[in-house]
């Protein structure tokens, strides 16, 4: 049993260098302080942002900076949902992943497997190059095409690729929807259903909602456009799931964090995958480092995994630095042009000094 036990740790934290199972001491008051300042944009009568930072899981720091509504001069609160955005597209990929580990399909499966009337051209696209954007799909219009079922219906109207799948990466807006609609075929459940089931249960949310859902709820930050100068709530809403759509709070987001820890959502090995960059046809890896709804990237030895978002009033980033068992999180209700990754290492070195980013 011993060396079961200790197999299982080392299996868990391949991904991860190994700094030791105490939590590191902080200067959370010095610390604060120094990330007060940075955040001078964020607060006051500003729409605002979240900062949480976790170790290893567990929450170290989660502050609010700003207001959660202009028009209401309401302040933000840190356990307020935000539009987590793009970040969605990494629940995604994990529902992908969870599906593959129970056989229930391949990574390698082409597109005319599974919806048996897909056109010709999809017998070249995997749902590996979906989940890599290199799957040279066309993009849809978002004025014209609102759900799943009408990204997929776009396809199959459709002749041909951009370029050959899996010979380079090209993002389409296209790739993320249509893996919801795998989920959904594969699974027998709606995208709501298995994710609310096979990760949000799992991982013990309190309070994880969808956009069709929003009205149904009051702790929610309002997104925020710019426009002459002043801030505006906006009320646009994009319906279409699979990198958009997932309402998170910071505290149910380290949860999910923590979890990553774990084989709780999968296989330590299939997890050690879903945490490595995607490659291409030849072997090479994709030269923008993405896989798997993450840009995985190293520096001067330094490797973190990263994934930023904006949209509808919404600006976000995520940040984990294995080497320190290091994760930031910035939820933001603006949609501006700010440095979030800048943002988001300068934070990360305020905890851990000797970060080499």
């Amino acid at each position: 049993m011993k060396k079961k036990i200790i197999l299982f740790f080392v299996l868990c934290f391949i991904f991860s260098a190994q700094t030791g199972f105490a939590q590191s001491n902080y200067n959370i008051d010095s610390i604060e302080q120094h990330i007060d300042k940075y955040l001078q944009y964020f607060s006051g009568n500003n729409p605002g942002a979240v900062v949480a930072v976790m170790k290893k899981g567990d929450m170290v720091f989660n502050k609010a900076y700003g207001l959660s509504n202009v028009e209401q001069d309401k302040m933000l609160k840190n356990n307020e949902a935000f539009n987590l955005a793009n970040l969605s597209k990494m629940f995604t990929a994990m529902a992908i992943f969870q599906l593959a580990e129970k056989n229930k399909l391949s990574l390698n499966q082409p597109m005319t497997e599974i919806f048996l009337d897909f056109p010709a051209y999809g017998q070249e696209i995997k749902i590996k190059h979906l989940i890599h954007h290199t799957s040279g799909l066309p993009d849809f219009e978002p004025d014209e095409i609102k759900t799943n079922q009408a990204v997929l219906d776009f396809l199959k109207t459709q002749k041909e690729t951009k370029y050959v799948p899996g010979e380079e990466w090209g993002y389409s807006n296209a790739d993320y929807p249509l893996l919801v609609r795998i989920i959904e075929e594969v699974s027998g459940k709606s995208y709501k259903e298995y994710m609310a089931k096979r990760i949000f249960k799992k991982i013990k949310t309190n309070q994880v909602f969808f956009v069709e859902n929003l009205d149904d709820y009051s702790e929610v930050a309002a997104g925020h456009i710019k426009e002459d100068d002043q801030y505006m709530v906006t009320h646009e809403q994009n319906m279409i799931y699979g990198e958009h759509g997932i309402y998170m709070t910071s505290e149910d987001f380290a949860k999910w964090d923590k979890a990553l820890y774990t084989d709780r959502l999968l296989d330590c090995n299939n997890l050690t995958d879903f945490f490595s960059r995607g490659k291409l046809n030849n072997g090479e890896y994709i030269s923008s480092y993405y896989g798997n709804g993450l840009v995985i990237m190293k520096r001067n030895d330094e490797r973190y995994w990263w994934h930023g978002g904006s949209g509808n009033g919404y600006t976000n980033m995520y940040l984990h630095l294995p080497n320190h068992e290091l994760t930031v999180l910035i939820l933001s209700n603006r949609q501006d042009g700010y440095d979030f990754l800048k943002m988001a290492i300068y934070i990360a070195k305020e905890f851990e000094k000797e970060i080499k980013l």
